[in-house]
């Protein structure tokens, strides 16, 4: 099948087939400010350029869209509908009805979100008083049925989907070692998810991207790392981890590095002493050689990322 072949090397194979399988439905967990909305925006984009007609629809259930940000990372807003509702009626119905009419007549929709899932006002979390409205749990039930409508229309069209989903943290220490996140409103959104990618800010020193200074003097930070676990995968080898730099203005960054750590952990890239990389006949003296090698020559890096790629998954 076609994919979406992302800027992130290592997310591309995190997802295999070189890219997110279009016409599937990709939900993003994790943490409050990992970076989900933003990577969502990222596959929107990345999805307005390989179809210079398409349009992408956003159901903005946290009213939070930023237009100006959209455009600052390379989207077309004018290729983009953003419909700001936590109406499920508003949503799964519009899907399944008007927009499933505007397709049968040749509207080239070619991808869909909803950012958040769990923003959502199912109708179980609707009380007479607010004190009274069930936390968390009010999409269990709705879920299912309302999923079993949207995937036919999603399949038929080959629209590539994407769930945003908080998390609530795993209090069991145990459990936690395993899975540190419940992702809330029951069994059904895992069920009808063919990718389900666990989105972490790397939280260190190391994950933090800074330039310039601060109002306090101190080092600006202007976005950080990010780690993807690949919990779920229909259409590819599951579990595969990768990480990658997300810079808040100008998407995913330094690529080379990423291209770098991801042949060097599959030994697509060896080496052959404590200094050496070696890539098909090619060799480069010290780390930070090679990664301006790689930086610097767009041929070398597409035939490292490719035979990445091409790993088998056993011996990943």
């Amino acid at each position: 099948d076609e994919g979406v072949k992302m800027p992130s090397p290592s997310l591309n194979y995190v997802v295999g087939n070189g890219g997110i399988t279009k016409g599937k439905i990709t939900c993003l967990y994790g943490a409050e400010s990992g970076g989900k909305s933003l990577l969502a925006q990222l596959i929107f984009i990345q999805l307005q350029k390989d179809n210079p007609d398409g349009i992408c629809i956003l159901f903005d259930t946290e009213y939070s869209f930023n237009p100006v940000w959209f455009e600052k990372l390379g989207g077309d807003l004018s290729r983009l509908v953003v419909r700001q509702s936590n109406d499920p009626l508003k949503i799964f119905d519009y899907i399944e009805g008007e927009m499933k009419e505007m397709m049968e007549q040749g509207a080239p929709i070619v991808g869909i979100g909803i950012d958040s899932i769990k923003n959502i006002r199912y109708p179980k979390d609707i009380k007479d008083k607010s004190t009274k409205m069930v936390m968390g749990g009010g999409g269990a039930s709705y879920l299912g049925s309302a999923l079993k409508g949207v995937i036919p229309v999603i399949r038929e069209f080959n629209i590539t989907t994407i769930f945003v989903q908080q998390v609530y943290e795993e209090m069991d220490e145990y459990k936690k070692m395993s899975n540190p996140y419940i992702v809330p409103d029951g069994r059904a959104l895992k069920h009808a998810c063919d990718y389900m990618l666990e989105v972490t800010r790397l939280d260190t020193k190391a994950g933090k991207i800074e330039q310039g200074k601060n109002i306090y003097g101190g080092d600006q930070q202007v976005g950080h790392k990010v780690r993807v676990k690949n919990r779920k995968n229909r259409v590819g080898a599951p579990f595969r981890v990768g990480e990658f730099s997300l810079s808040y203005t100008e998407g995913i960054i330094n690529q080379h590095e990423e291209i770098f750590d991801l042949s060097t952990s599959l030994g697509v890239v060896t080496k052959p002493n404590m200094m050496t990389y070696e890539f098909k006949g090619q060799t480069f003296k010290g780390k930070d050689n090679f990664k301006e090698a790689i930086r610097n020559d767009p041929k070398l890096a597409a035939e490292i990322e490719a035979a990445c790629m091409t790993v088998n998954d056993e011996a990943t």
